[in-house]
Protein backbone atom coordinates (compact mmCIF):
# COMPACT_ATOMS: atom_id res chain seq x y z
CA UNK A 1 0.00 0.00 0.00
CA UNK A 2 2.79 2.42 0.94
CA UNK A 3 4.67 1.87 -2.32
CA UNK A 4 1.45 2.32 -4.33
CA UNK A 5 0.66 5.65 -2.64
CA UNK A 6 4.21 6.88 -3.16
CA UNK A 7 4.14 5.81 -6.81
CA UNK A 8 0.87 7.65 -7.46
CA UNK A 9 1.96 10.78 -5.58
CA UNK A 10 5.24 10.98 -7.52
CA UNK A 11 3.66 10.29 -10.90
CA UNK A 12 3.83 13.28 -13.27
CA UNK A 13 0.21 12.74 -14.30
CA UNK A 14 -1.08 12.90 -10.71
CA UNK A 15 -1.60 16.72 -10.59
CA UNK A 16 -3.48 16.68 -13.91
CA UNK A 17 -5.78 13.90 -12.70
CA UNK A 18 -6.51 15.90 -9.53
CA UNK A 19 -7.42 19.01 -11.54
CA UNK A 20 -9.62 16.92 -13.85
CA UNK A 21 -11.55 15.44 -10.91
CA UNK A 22 -12.23 18.85 -9.37
CA UNK A 23 -13.26 20.22 -12.78
CA UNK A 24 -15.76 17.37 -13.19
CA UNK A 25 -17.16 18.19 -9.75
CA UNK A 26 -17.50 21.86 -10.79
CA UNK A 27 -19.28 20.92 -14.02
CA UNK A 28 -21.62 18.70 -11.99
CA UNK A 29 -23.02 21.89 -10.42
CA UNK A 30 -24.24 22.82 -13.93
CA UNK A 31 -22.65 26.29 -13.78
CA UNK A 32 -23.99 27.45 -17.16
CA UNK A 33 -27.59 26.95 -16.02
CA UNK A 34 -27.49 27.39 -12.23
CA UNK A 35 -24.53 29.69 -11.64
CA UNK A 36 -23.46 30.32 -8.02
CA UNK A 37 -20.47 32.41 -6.98
CA UNK A 38 -19.57 30.04 -4.15
CA UNK A 39 -19.04 27.22 -6.63
CA UNK A 40 -16.87 29.33 -8.94
CA UNK A 41 -14.77 30.69 -6.07
CA UNK A 42 -14.55 27.19 -4.60
CA UNK A 43 -13.32 25.89 -7.96
CA UNK A 44 -10.59 28.54 -8.28
CA UNK A 45 -9.51 27.94 -4.69
CA UNK A 46 -9.57 24.20 -5.24
CA UNK A 47 -7.24 24.33 -8.24
CA UNK A 48 -4.74 26.53 -6.41
CA UNK A 49 -5.13 24.42 -3.28
CA UNK A 50 -4.42 21.21 -5.14
CA UNK A 51 -1.20 22.60 -6.56
CA UNK A 52 -0.33 23.91 -3.09
CA UNK A 53 -0.76 20.64 -1.19
CA UNK A 54 0.96 18.57 -3.86
CA UNK A 55 4.01 20.86 -3.70
CA UNK A 56 3.97 20.99 0.12
CA UNK A 57 3.74 17.21 0.33
CA UNK A 58 6.91 17.10 -1.77
CA UNK A 59 8.48 19.66 0.58
CA UNK A 60 8.61 22.40 -2.07
CA UNK A 61 8.59 25.98 -0.79
CA UNK A 62 6.68 27.19 -3.87
CA UNK A 63 3.62 25.47 -2.40
CA UNK A 64 3.27 28.40 -0.01
CA UNK A 65 2.63 30.79 -2.92
CA UNK A 66 -0.26 28.69 -4.22
CA UNK A 67 -1.43 28.30 -0.62
CA UNK A 68 -2.03 32.05 -0.40
CA UNK A 69 -4.07 32.00 -3.63
CA UNK A 70 -6.05 28.97 -2.47
CA UNK A 71 -6.84 30.56 0.89
CA UNK A 72 -8.81 33.37 -0.73
CA UNK A 73 -10.88 31.09 -2.94
CA UNK A 74 -11.66 28.56 -0.21
CA UNK A 75 -12.51 31.25 2.32
CA UNK A 76 -14.98 32.90 -0.05
CA UNK A 77 -16.65 29.64 -1.06
CA UNK A 78 -17.03 28.43 2.51
CA UNK A 79 -18.36 31.75 3.81
CA UNK A 80 -21.02 31.76 1.11
CA UNK A 81 -21.91 28.21 2.18
CA UNK A 82 -22.12 29.34 5.85
CA UNK A 83 -19.28 27.00 6.86
CA UNK A 84 -17.59 29.46 9.19
CA UNK A 85 -15.29 26.89 10.79
CA UNK A 86 -13.98 25.86 7.39
CA UNK A 87 -13.71 29.49 6.19
CA UNK A 88 -11.99 31.30 9.07
CA UNK A 89 -8.79 29.22 8.99
CA UNK A 90 -8.18 30.45 5.44
CA UNK A 91 -7.37 33.91 6.81
CA UNK A 92 -4.86 32.29 9.11
CA UNK A 93 -3.55 30.05 6.31
CA UNK A 94 -2.87 33.09 4.14
CA UNK A 95 -0.69 34.74 6.78
CA UNK A 96 1.13 31.55 7.76
CA UNK A 97 1.95 30.76 4.13
CA UNK A 98 3.72 34.11 3.93
CA UNK A 99 5.67 33.17 7.05
CA UNK A 100 6.41 29.73 5.61
CA UNK A 101 7.59 31.17 2.30
CA UNK A 102 10.22 33.21 4.16
CA UNK A 103 11.35 30.71 6.81
CA UNK A 104 11.40 27.53 4.69
CA UNK A 105 14.19 29.03 2.57
CA UNK A 106 16.49 28.60 5.57
CA UNK A 107 15.75 24.88 5.95
CA UNK A 108 16.04 23.39 2.47
CA UNK A 109 18.28 20.40 1.81
CA UNK A 110 20.48 19.72 -1.22
CA UNK A 111 17.40 18.59 -3.17
CA UNK A 112 15.67 21.97 -2.51
CA UNK A 113 13.05 20.29 -0.32
CA UNK A 114 12.18 21.05 3.29
CA UNK A 115 13.93 19.32 6.18
CA UNK A 116 11.11 18.06 8.47
CA UNK A 117 11.24 17.94 12.27
CA UNK A 118 10.00 15.27 14.67
CA UNK A 119 7.37 16.18 17.26
CA UNK A 120 8.46 16.02 20.92
CA UNK A 121 6.16 15.34 23.88
CA UNK A 122 6.26 19.03 24.80
CA UNK A 123 5.24 20.07 21.30
CA UNK A 124 2.44 17.49 21.33
CA UNK A 125 1.08 18.93 24.58
CA UNK A 126 1.11 22.43 23.10
CA UNK A 127 -0.72 21.14 20.00
CA UNK A 128 -3.49 19.57 22.14
CA UNK A 129 -3.97 22.84 24.05
CA UNK A 130 -4.00 24.71 20.72
CA UNK A 131 -6.78 22.44 19.43
CA UNK A 132 -8.94 22.94 22.54
CA UNK A 133 -8.53 26.73 22.58
CA UNK A 134 -9.14 27.02 18.82
CA UNK A 135 -12.38 25.03 19.13
CA UNK A 136 -13.76 27.49 21.68
CA UNK A 137 -12.56 30.43 19.56
CA UNK A 138 -14.57 29.11 16.61
CA UNK A 139 -17.71 28.76 18.74
CA UNK A 140 -17.27 32.34 19.93
CA UNK A 141 -16.71 33.74 16.43
CA UNK A 142 -19.65 31.79 15.02
CA UNK A 143 -21.87 33.35 17.69
CA UNK A 144 -20.59 36.88 17.00
CA UNK A 145 -21.14 36.53 13.25
CA UNK A 146 -24.63 35.16 13.87
CA UNK A 147 -24.18 32.26 11.47
CA UNK A 148 -27.05 29.78 11.59
CA UNK A 149 -25.47 26.34 11.99
CA UNK A 150 -27.39 23.28 13.07
CA UNK A 151 -25.73 21.21 15.87
CA UNK A 152 -24.08 18.77 13.45
CA UNK A 153 -22.69 21.56 11.27
CA UNK A 154 -21.46 23.53 14.29
CA UNK A 155 -19.69 20.50 15.76
CA UNK A 156 -17.90 19.70 12.51
CA UNK A 157 -16.96 23.35 11.97
CA UNK A 158 -15.45 23.50 15.47
CA UNK A 159 -13.24 20.48 14.90
CA UNK A 160 -12.31 21.59 11.37
CA UNK A 161 -11.25 25.01 12.61
CA UNK A 162 -9.27 23.61 15.54
CA UNK A 163 -7.53 20.86 13.60
CA UNK A 164 -6.88 23.11 10.60
CA UNK A 165 -5.12 25.93 12.44
CA UNK A 166 -3.09 23.45 14.50
CA UNK A 167 -2.07 21.35 11.51
CA UNK A 168 -1.10 24.46 9.56
CA UNK A 169 1.05 25.70 12.44
CA UNK A 170 2.82 22.34 12.65
CA UNK A 171 3.35 22.27 8.89
CA UNK A 172 4.81 25.77 8.66
CA UNK A 173 7.13 24.93 11.57
CA UNK A 174 8.12 21.75 9.65
CA UNK A 175 6.77 19.08 12.01
CA UNK A 176 5.84 15.95 10.03
CA UNK A 177 3.11 15.19 12.60
CA UNK A 178 1.00 17.84 10.85
CA UNK A 179 -0.09 15.29 8.26
CA UNK A 180 -1.93 13.15 10.83
CA UNK A 181 -4.10 16.14 11.74
CA UNK A 182 -4.70 16.97 8.07
CA UNK A 183 -5.93 13.41 7.48
CA UNK A 184 -8.53 13.74 10.26
CA UNK A 185 -9.54 17.25 9.22
CA UNK A 186 -9.94 16.29 5.56
CA UNK A 187 -12.37 13.52 6.49
CA UNK A 188 -14.45 16.03 8.48
CA UNK A 189 -14.45 18.62 5.66
CA UNK A 190 -15.60 15.98 3.17
CA UNK A 191 -18.48 15.06 5.49
CA UNK A 192 -19.43 18.70 6.05
CA UNK A 193 -19.49 19.64 2.37
CA UNK A 194 -21.48 16.56 1.41
CA UNK A 195 -23.93 17.64 4.13
CA UNK A 196 -24.05 21.26 2.84
CA UNK A 197 -24.09 20.14 -0.82
CA UNK A 198 -20.82 21.57 -2.16
CA UNK A 199 -19.40 18.80 -4.37
CA UNK A 200 -16.40 20.88 -5.45
CA UNK A 201 -14.88 21.29 -2.00
CA UNK A 202 -15.90 17.73 -1.08
CA UNK A 203 -13.99 16.38 -4.11
CA UNK A 204 -11.08 18.72 -3.43
CA UNK A 205 -10.70 17.47 0.13
CA UNK A 206 -11.05 13.84 -0.94
CA UNK A 207 -7.92 14.46 -3.01
CA UNK A 208 -6.39 16.32 -0.07
CA UNK A 209 -7.02 13.24 2.05
CA UNK A 210 -4.98 11.06 -0.28
CA UNK A 211 -2.34 13.76 -0.56
CA UNK A 212 -2.08 14.03 3.24
CA UNK A 213 -1.30 10.32 3.44
CA UNK A 214 1.25 10.75 0.64
CA UNK A 215 2.74 13.80 2.38
CA UNK A 216 3.09 11.86 5.62
CA UNK A 217 5.00 9.10 3.87
CA UNK A 218 7.15 11.54 1.89
CA UNK A 219 8.12 13.59 4.95
CA UNK A 220 8.86 10.47 6.99
CA UNK A 221 11.11 9.23 4.20
CA UNK A 222 12.88 12.59 4.22
CA UNK A 223 13.37 12.24 8.00
CA UNK A 224 14.89 8.81 7.51
CA UNK A 225 17.27 10.10 4.84
CA UNK A 226 18.32 12.91 7.16
CA UNK A 227 19.00 10.35 9.89
CA UNK A 228 21.15 8.27 7.57
CA UNK A 229 23.16 11.32 6.51
CA UNK A 230 23.67 12.22 10.16
CA UNK A 231 25.11 8.75 10.83
CA UNK A 232 27.61 9.01 7.98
Amino acid sequence: MKSAIMKIGRNKRYPYICVLLVTIAFLATNPLVHFEWRYLLSYIGAICGLICVILLAKGKNSGNIFGMLAAFGEMSGNFLGRNVGAALPSLYYFVTHIFGLVTWKKHLNKEATIEPRKLTERHFGVAVIFIIVASFVNMYLTGILGVANDPYQLMLNNFIFALGVTAQFLMITRFSFNWYLWIIMNILVISLNIYTKNPIIATQYAIYLFNAVYGLLEWHESENRKGKWADV
